[in-house]
């Protein structure tokens, strides 16, 4: 994937992060959501992409991870626990999807793996998210997106 189409997958994952957990949204509503923005991110990877790269595979998932990571920060309760999870899933789909990109030739990204566990592990540690911490933790993970 090019640099810009990087970038543009950022924005994109930025925008839909907006839609999600809004007040008096239903879980229905949420699930439909995520499911068309999974559908949106491969559509975006089959156009933004070679399709024949096999690292295109789990990037729609790793922008859902991504859009989650962004999206709770606009929740009003219970953001840390969110924040942690939605973490530990962009974590686990880095890692797996890392393995399994392994056994076609392609070497893991283990900085990205362990700055995204380092974070993880740092942020339930933090008592209260100021909006300060929130602008720091967004700027972290574009930057663990766009440079690892």
């Amino acid at each position: 994937m090019t640099p810009l189409a990087n970038s543009l997958s950022c924005l994109i994952a930025l925008g839909c992060a907006s839609f999600l957990w809004r007040k008096g949204s239903s879980p229905y509503r949420n699930g439909g959501l995520l499911a068309g923005f999974l559908v949106l991110f491969g559509v975006f990877c089959y156009f933004g992409g070679d399709i024949n790269d096999p690292t295109l595979e789990h990037y729609p998932f790793r922008m859902l991870a991504l859009c989650l990571c962004l999206s709770t920060t606009s929740l009003p309760l219970y953001r840390r626990r969110y924040l942690v999870l939605a973490q530990s899933l962009w974590c686990w789909i880095e890692l797996f999807g890392g393995i399994a990109l392994y056994y076609r030739g392609i070497d893991i990204a283990w900085t990205r793996i362990a700055a995204l566990l380092c974070m993880t592990l740092c942020s339930t540690f933090l008592s209260k998210i100021s909006k300060e911490m929130e602008f720091c933790l967004m700027v972290f993970w574009l930057a663990v997106w766009v440079f690892f």
